[in-house]
């Protein structure tokens, strides 16, 4: 429940029309300073436009800029008639390289767990013949399985996995979430006694929950999601597993920082 309003110290958020940087940026990075200290604590309720506008003599377009800012970088959100509030904050991903997905939650502080959900067996369509390199009608196991921090739903994942893989990836999985063990699929193959995934081929796209996915992750149909869809290799290039996974727009952000090269022709 979003807690009551609170009111950002002066002494470190003065801004003045002095400085170098507009107003707008110097407010900014005033109250996102007080956010990420935890002097402005997640979900509780910033001042309104108009007491912002007096605390700091400063416009209401040049509120509306800095809070815009905030929003845009996750660090606020608006709800429509209640006010401004603090976000939680979202586990930064890097995507140089694949991160577990307990090591990536106990970074952040949180406790992972992975719960199973259900697994069915299927024949493969053409599109997962194609992805997975096997002939049309071949045994796939769809393994789903739904990984939390502190309890609460992080990431859907819904793993396609040919024959044996399908089978032995599935009985491990059932085995280690009895356990109330983090895992997921990434983490089964060496364990199961398979070739370990060497490589991976994802595409990334941001997507509004449907029904399944928002019941799942405990979110409202229509609410952003950041889906990674993967292709997974063993050492010898043949494709194990075709994978969804939906992250929770609210609580992830992925990253990448790249080099730029200047063409000096």
């Amino acid at each position: 429940m979003p807690k009551k309003a609170i009111s950002p110290t002066t002494q470190e958020t003065s801004i003045s029309p002095e400085k170098a940087k507009p107003l707008y940026q110097q407010l900014k990075d005033a109250l996102a300073a007080q956010i990420k200290s935890g002097v402005l604590k997640a979900e509780q309720r910033l001042p309104s436009e108009k007491e912002l506008c007096t605390m700091y003599n400063i416009s209401r377009i040049t509120v509306r800029q800095a809070l815009a800012e905030l929003a845009r970088e996750g660090l606020i959100y608006r709800s429509h008639g209640k006010g401004t509030f603090v976000a939680r904050p979202r586990i930064q991903q890097e995507l140089v390289r694949v991160t577990r997905f307990e090591e990536t939650l106990k970074s952040k502080g949180l406790e992972p767990s992975t719960e199973y959900l259900h697994s069915t067996v299927i024949p493969a369509d053409y599109h997962l013949a194609t992805v997975l390199a096997v002939p049309i009608a071949t045994e796939i196991t769809r393994l789903e399985l739904l990984g939390l921090g502190n309890q609460e739903p992080m990431v859907y994942y819904v793993s396609y996995l040919a024959g044996e893989v399908g089978r032995k990836l599935d009985e491990l999985a059932r085995e280690l979430a009895r356990g109330k063990h983090a895992f997921s699929t990434l983490d089964l193959y060496e364990k199961a006694g398979l070739p370990a995934p060497s490589m991976l081929t994802q595409s990334f796209e941001a997507v509004p929950a449907d029904k399944e996915q928002a019941r799942v992750l405990k979110v409202k149909p229509g609410e952003p999601l950041l889906l990674i869809t993967s292709l997974v290799y063993t050492a010898d290039g043949r494709p194990s597993e075709y994978k969804l996974a939906a992250y929770r727009g609210d609580k992830y952000s992925f990253h990448l920082t790249r080099p730029v090269h200047t063409d000096t022709r």
